[in-house]
């Protein structure tokens, strides 16, 4: 229901391309040079599509290997693809949640933003 609410928000548009470009003034703090974001910047936005694709492949992989329930409905073949799948997206969703959790802190302000409001 989350994911649904906020759709409209996180759609990548031609700011958040050039935004991505300039990693390297994000890196640095130079927001001067960024250009405007709205609500979500584009860090944040990726964030939101994997979290949505990650959990998905989570919850479909994850129904096909439920051995006391589905399982035996697949071949062999597809329960083994869906286990690696599973393990995959559980994969990219932590690592994708750590660099989130580390570029809070680069950011200047934002820890502060995040507990005291902007």
């Amino acid at each position: 229901m989350l994911a649904v609410r906020f759709w409209r928000h996180n759609y990548l548009n031609p700011a958040d391309w050039k935004w991505l470009r300039q990693y390297q003034d994000v890196i640095n703090n130079r927001e001067d040079r960024l250009p405007e974001v709205g609500r979500y910047n584009a860090g944040q936005k990726l964030l939101y599509w994997v979290i949505v694709a990650c959990l998905t492949g989570l919850l479909l992989s994850g129904i096909v290997i439920w051995r006391a329930y589905f399982s035996f409905y697949f071949p062999i073949s597809v329960v083994r693809l869906a286990s690696v799948l599973h393990a995959l997206c559980a994969f990219v969703l932590i690592a994708s949640i750590i660099v989130h959790i580390y570029a809070a802190h680069l950011g200047q302000g934002s820890v502060h933003a995040m507990t005291r409001g902007p």
